[in-house]
């Protein structure tokens, strides 16, 4: 049963290799692909600084997520609490970690271009 806690380790896997194939190519605006928010999508310019910082800020992201969640699949499974409590736990913090990359990012852009420039 506890091998459902291997679920925990999903998200921050996606990260960190989302975070590694956005660096390992460059997007243009038109293809769609690439780091793809509105705030990236404003100018070109936007554009070109989303692609080259959020794969760092999603690879560092992913690699902490990964370690808290070894360390909450550690002290919730030492505390006898059951898989699906320690994987639904896992699976919020990992959500919560990935709206956080986007945020930062996001914020990371939105400093670099104040409104009205």
């Amino acid at each position: 049963m506890y091998a459902l806690i291997l679920l925990n380790f999903i998200v921050p896997f996606v990260m960190v290799s989302t975070g590694y194939m956005l660096n390992k190519k460059q997007y243009g605006m038109d293809t769609g692909n690439g780091y793809n928010t509105p705030v990236s999508r404003k100018s070109q310019m936007h554009w070109d600084y989303a692609q080259s910082i959020a794969p760092g800020i999603f690879i560092a992201m992913g690699k902490r997520l990964f370690i808290i969640e070894i360390i909450i699949s550690i002290v919730m499974a030492v505390l006898q609490f059951s898989a699906r409590v320690i994987v639904i736990t896992g699976e919020f913090t990992g959500v919560v970690f990935l709206c956080l990359a986007f945020y930062y990012t996001d914020l990371k852009i939105k400093e670099k271009f104040p409104e009205g420039r």
